[in-house]
């Protein structure tokens, strides 16, 4: 039996692919969200890198498939697979239907915002399951957002609904990959705070980390665990970065008032130490309109939420499963 010849069972299989700006995962995932096998390597930089990967991970598979998802950065026509926009270091795909770049053999291949994918894993699998009002943000390279409003999933007229990340904080603020000015996430994603804290070092103010031999600044994960050991830099880069999205965050609940609000991203393994200061004061500054404390929530698949939403896009179009 060939890759083609599909089942379409309980024992479904398809591929899920996140492709972000700094690494694109794979993987194998089951019609119950379960991934069989994963894989990621660096973002590719040209359609044939982006091909090949995904070939590779097709070949990899032993079991038939039932289609190929995908979770992109930037404005995706959900319909189409069209790459309506995608500034930055993954541009080359703009303009392309990814449908045709790794299609083939029949294989029904499906693509949406990879925030969008990753909240999707959590509707069909995880901490949104049965409810019908949910926030998701994903705290990377950039700041992703999407959102589940009455049971439905919002994609806005062009596909660009949920971009979280670049609702405007500072007008008079920095410019942003979008075009914009002092967007969130300006102020808060791993490109934030790593310039930020490359600032103090360039300042001479008191810093624990340095630039490595290959020129390399610290990154997000060397700077949460610089703060937590007392670096002084590094507690106030994070400090005015967790200022900047508690106050994002409150516009959030403000807006959509969901049930819960769910955190990914690699900047979510941060755990307690991006948890506790957030849920305190964004608790505070929303309890006289919303009258509760919404839920503030870890992904449930960090790091690999996105890959099992993208292959939910397959099975929901296939309405194997439904939301």
């Amino acid at each position: 039996m060939n890759e083609t010849q599909t089942n379409r069972g309980p024992e479904a299989v398809a591929i899920g692919v996140d492709l972000g700006g700094t690494r694109i995962k794979a993987g194998l995932v089951k019609l119950n969200g379960e991934i069989l096998a994963s894989f990621q390597q660096d973002s590719p930089r040209t359609t044939s890198a982006l091909r090949d990967f995904v070939a590779s991970v097709r070949k990899a598979a032993a079991v038939p498939l039932v289609g190929i998802g995908i979770g992109c950065k930037g404005v995706i026509d959900a319909k189409t697979t069209r790459v309506n926009c995608l500034p930055g270091n993954l541009n080359f795909l703009e303009g392309l239907l990814l449908k045709d770049l790794i299609g083939g053999d029949g294989l029904t291949v499906c693509a949406d915002n990879d925030a969008r994918t990753a909240l999707i894993a959590e509707v069909l699998w995880g901490s949104a399951k049965g409810r019908s009002n949910v926030v998701l943000l994903t705290l990377g390279t950039g700041i992703g957002g999407a959102a589940l409003v009455d049971g439905v999933i919002l994609r806005g007229h062009s596909g660009a609904g949920g971009h979280f990340g670049h609702v405007t904080l500072d007008v008079r603020g920095g410019l942003c990959i979008c075009g914009n000015y002092g967007c969130v996430e300006t102020y808060f994603s791993s490109r934030a705070i790593e310039s930020d804290y490359f600032a103090h070092m360039h300042r001479a103010s008191p810093t624990t980390l340095a630039v490595d031999k290959a020129g390399r600044i610290p990154n997000t994960e060397a700077i949460f665990e610089a703060a937590a050991k007392g670096d002084p830099s590094a507690s106030r880069v994070l400090q005015l970065a967790l200022e900047s999205l508690t106050a994002s965050v409150v516009s959030l609940l403000h807006l959509f008032d969901p049930e819960v609000l769910i955190l990914g991203g690699n900047m979510a393994a941060a755990g307690p130490q991006l948890l506790g200061p957030l849920e305190n004061e964004v608790a505070r500054r929303t309890l006289v309109l919303l009258g509760r404390k919404v839920p503030i929530i870890l992904q449930n698949a960090v790091g690999y939420g996105g890959v099992a939403g993208a292959a939910g896009l397959v099975f929901l179009q296939q309405k194997l499963l439904t939301i």
